[in-house]
């Protein structure tokens, strides 16, 4: 028996949708042959038999799949895919006949995940959404702070920053910052209650960002930054409810970026090193910028946009807001991405997306081998 997984090397996405099948249930296959072709936010994935078999379908056209999870199994012969099939049945049974789990969307998980919500406090008796998940995070809730770590303290002159979301983001975040002398991070705030407490790079989790007004109305700090890549929706609710409270945000730069001396940049962006804009470049606000980005002559880019290392623009490009570029994208002149865009890793973008669109890959299986001794 062996598992049929999608390959996800190049692909940062948790799950896909199952687009189509090109062996029937069942069927015997060869090593290599082309099963069934799965599309994620990111990119459509072949997925070839790894080796010959008989093949045992474990998702049906158009169900999402979890990326770590076999889509089929192979097996030698139809006694052992029978007995396989069999063992399966008996689970669903034992599973239909327990008493009700809680049952959420894949998004609805993944938004709970990100407010620290408790999928398990919800009525498991209908499907649990987003916009469940949302008001269950907005309803009013006594936490007590108290035996939380006080924000670092500065030297006079030096900006305090307060930042939002204490994962990896964080972590570039604080490093631009111990490299500019004139700010300094002091407390970061993050949802997830497991993070309390804790500390990145030094620098104290001091609570949920329900603290954001309490904090700056009490002086804890001078401005904020989002730090949070993963989701730009997550970026933009984060800067309206700055703006909401009044309260500014600062930007980090890293001190390798090369940014041409009549850029126009707002305020809360992010640009990692080695980040270069060029001459006539305009900037909105709350923009995350990985390593080695470059945006060229009279560019223009919106507001909470977000991207992964090396994209690379020719001159007088245009994004709009709430965009995700993934690793290593080229836009050719003139282009323009619209608002809420999506653009898989590795794309070359030679004409204009419109709003809400997004721009996918193939990735294809790739097969690693000895050397041949010479």
């Amino acid at each position: 028996m062996k598992p049929v997984l999608v390959p996800t090397n190049d692909v940062n996405s948790e799950h896909g949708i199952v687009v189509t099948w090109f062996v029937d249930d069942r069927d015997k296959v060869e090593a290599g042959a082309l099963l069934v072709e799965v599309e994620t936010s990111k990119a459509v994935l072949e997925v070839y038999a790894p080796e010959p078999g008989i093949l045992l379908h474990l998702a049906r056209k158009g169900q999402e799949v979890p990326l770590s999870e076999p889509v089929a199994m192979l097996f030698d012969d139809a006694a052992g895919l029978t007995a396989y099939s069999d063992r399966l049945a008996a689970e669903a049974d034992a599973r239909a006949a327990a008493p009700v789990e809680v049952r959420a969307t894949v998004k609805a998980v993944e938004r709970a995940r990100e407010l620290g919500v408790d999928l398990s406090t919800f009525d498991g008796s209908r499907l649990i959404t987003v916009k469940d998940v949302e008001a269950a995070a907005a309803a009013p809730v006594t936490v007590d702070y108290t035996t939380m770590p006080a924000a670092l303290a500065t030297e006079p002159g030096v900006s305090r920053i307060l930042v939002i979301g204490g994962a990896l983001g964080a972590t570039q975040v604080i490093d631009i910052f111990s490299q500019v002398p004139t700010q300094q991070a002091v407390a970061i705030l993050d949802d997830d209650p497991g993070r309390w407490g804790a500390e990145v790079a030094g620098v104290p989790i001091v609570g949920g960002t329900d603290r954001l007004a309490a904090l700056f109305a009490a002086g804890v700090y001078d401005a904020a930054i989002i730090a949070i890549g993963t989701s730009v929706d997550t970026r933009a609710r984060f800067r309206k409810l700055c703006a909401e409270a009044a309260i500014p945000l600062a930007n980090a730069i890293d001190p390798t970026a090369k940014i041409a001396t009549d850029v126009v940049i707002g305020q809360g962006n992010i640009i990692c090193a080695f980040g270069h804009l060029g001459t006539g470049v305009r900037m909105g606000d709350n923009n995350f910028l990985s390593a080695y980005n470059s945006f060229d002559h009279h560019s223009v880019i919106g507001s909470d946009n977000a991207t992964g290392p090396s994209c690379v623009s020719s001159g007088k490009v245009t994004l709009g807001d709430r965009i995700r570029l993934g690793t290593g994208i080229f836009i050719e002149p003139n282009v323009v991405l619209g608002d809420a865009v999506q653009v898989a890793s590795g794309a070359v973008i030679v004409t204009s997306v419109p709003a809400n669109h997004a721009v996918k890959t193939k990735v294809v299986t790739t097969t690693v081998v000895p050397r041949r001794s010479s």
